[in-house]
């Protein structure tokens, strides 16, 4: 008895983040699809025998298919449940194609040198991207020495992705233990990144649930894994669906991108970031509204106003002020996050993937926007100290890492970022850039006082002595990039300016950034490479920053004035320039 064996072929998962890989289109569906065999594969004696048996008519044609039937019925009764295989990545599957699991890895090592300026040293960047130490947060300036070299753990992630029940519903899951880098706010920890399922039984309307990245504006959408640099523009990350993290918890719904040349994403989420349940704005971080409190040091500032004053037995005592670990109140705990995109493939489909790596034979064209809206964002009260409330400190550090730093302080804000795009590729030719607006509403208006003092010391009443300068104001920026493949497939070139304009209120606070970068990808696919980046910045001084570009206020202390007397941390200090040379060697497995 002849026995005829073939497998199943295993359809497309779907939309992944690891998709963006794949050497046809990097960027969209990842296609797993294991070896296929058929009645090709019989033994070649058999299928002699079978061919000799019907051409010297001792058999029929009709017998000879209903054996080929047998055949076939029988290797299909023989196979194994589960089926184990390589194929850019570890797959598991069954016979079925009830269930697929694909697991792969991807490791980026990254060496980094810079060269800063002297400003950097004096006063150093406390707008955009301030340091938040402590368990409070406390707002710190930026500095640091002219020359530094580090090496990184840049990206280090484990992928698992496949289809349950049939290839229709998808899921995917990511987990992270890269190392802190620029900007990194928290330590290094193993963390669920993505998870989500998502079906595809009608192809136009999607359903995706879970935690993802908002599907936003080009750069954020498309991965890490693909991009002609080795690290993506700051304007790009500064303006996120959310305002705070290109992650986010909730559900969308959208076509399928490979069946229609028009897509459309309709979201709603949390608007809190990855890992972070939205919990509401928090009334003060003060024991008593309007009342000056939380220093970050010295002795805690004594009053006897009455309105500011704790009832009960230290009632007839002066009141020294302190933190407050709590909120005061919880509001707005019932809002959510919305976005939309749109994305015409007007030529082709470029995908979301940087560069043409597949040099295209026909231009691939595509434009595409989004918007945003995202209330009652809790920046932390404003008001003339850095303390700040405990119960809030998440999003603060998702603010000073993505380089709104500029927006601390200015108690609650509802965002509504835009977004509009284009990409072209033809031949190893790449063509993109973004636009992004954002508008920052403030829920308290009018000018925050940013110092205190006692009118007589120390049993006198406070008074604002100062506000700022001006209110917070909108933001802007724009990136555009260009590359080319010297050696198609292998050897790339690239180039990218960004602009970036953090305040429309202020001057002399413009950021920009231009960049270079030579790609080798040693398979001819982004799976295995190695990136020499070289990128310019330079950062404004001006402005103002609300709780750490103030004075500390002026405060009696015995014979002293604060310990270093009022601190100038708002000193313009010329430009922040930094030269940097990034070196980042990538395996994608």
């Amino acid at each position: 008895m002849v026995v005829l064996c073939m497998n199943t072929v295993l359809v497309p998962i779907g939309l992944v983040e690891a998709a963006d890989t794949t050497p046809t289109n990097p960027t969209d569906k990842d296609l797993l699809v294991g070896p296929v065999r058929s009645v090709e594969d019989l033994d070649p004696v058999t299928r002699y025998l079978l061919d000799d048996a019907l051409a010297q008519g001792r058999i029929t044609k009709q017998r000879y298919a209903s054996l080929i039937r047998d055949y076939e019925e029988q290797a299909h009764l023989r196979q194994p449940a589960f089926k184990f295989w390589y194929d850019r990545g570890f797959n598991l599957g069954t016979s079925d194609n009830k269930f697929l699991l694909r697991i792969r890895g991807r490791l980026a090592t990254q060496f980094t040198h810079r060269d800063r300026n002297e400003a950097w040293r004096n006063p150093g960047d406390g707008k955009n991207f301030p340091d938040l130490v402590g368990v409070f947060g406390d707002y710190r300036v930026n500095r640091s020495d002219s020359d530094a070299a580090t090496i990184n753990l840049r990206r280090a992630r484990l992928y698992f992705m496949g289809h349950v029940f049939d290839p229709s519903m998808k899921f995917y899951v990511q987990i992270r233990a890269d190392s802190a880098g620029d900007g990194g706010q928290t330590q290094s920890s193993i963390q669920l990144y993505d998870y989500y399922v998502t079906n595809t039984k009608l192809d136009w309307a999607n359903v995706q649930v879970g935690q993802y990245k908002v599907y936003f504006n080009r750069a954020q959408i498309n991965s890490t894994a693909s991009m002609q640099f080795a690290e993506r523009s700051l304007v790009s990350d500064a303006f996120t669906a959310s305002g705070l993290d290109r992650r986010d918890i909730g559900l969308t719904i959208m076509n399928d991108d490979q069946r229609y040349p028009l897509n459309y994403y309709l979201g709603v989420f949390g608007g809190a970031g990855p890992n972070f349940t939205r919990l509401g704005s928090f009334e003060s971080e003060q024991i008593q509204q309007n009342c000056p409190g939380g220093q970050s040091g010295g002795v805690p500032i004594p009053t006897t106003d009455p309105n500011c004053l704790v009832t009960g037995p230290l009632s007839n005592l002066l009141n020294p002020l302190q933190r407050n670990l709590n909120a005061d109140t919880r509001l707005d705990i019932n809002r959510v996050m919305v976005s939309l995109r749109l994305n015409w493939n007007i030529m082709g489909r470029p995908g979301y993937g940087e560069g043409d790596i597949t040099y295209s034979e026909r231009p691939q064209l595509a434009v595409g926007g989004g918007y945003a809206y995202n209330p009652r964002v809790n920046t932390s009260t404003n008001n003339a100290f850095i303390g700040v409330d405990l119960a809030n400190l998440n999003i603060r550090r998702m603010l000073a890492a993505g380089g709104n730093g500029r927006q601390l302080g200015w108690g609650v804000v509802d965002y509504s970022t835009w977004a509009a795009d284009g990409i072209f590729k033809y031949r190893g030719f790449s063509l993109q850039g973004e636009f992004y607006y954002k508008n920052v509403t403030r829920r308290e208006k009018g000018r925050p006082c940013v110092q205190f003092v006692q009118d007589v010391v120390p049993s006198g009443p406070f008074i604002c002595t100062a506000e700022a300068p001006n209110e917070l104001g909108n933001a802007l920026g724009w990136y555009v990039q260009s590359g080319y493949f010297l050696i198609p497939r292998y050897l790339e070139i690239a180039g990218r300016y960004s602009y970036w304009d953090p305040d429309t209120n202020s001057t002399a606070d413009l950021i920009k950034q231009a960049e270079v970068s030579v790609n080798w990808y040693f398979s001819g696919t982004y799976d295995h490479s190695i990136q020499v980046s070289f990128s310019n910045t330079a950062m404004g001084t001006g402005g103002y920053a609300i709780g750490r570009s103030n004075p500390m206020p002026l405060v009696n202390q015995g014979s002293d004035v604060y310990p270093n007397g009022p601190i100038p941390v708002d000193l313009r200090g010329g430009t922040l320039v930094e030269n940097a040379v990034r070196v980042q060697y990538q395996i994608f497995f």
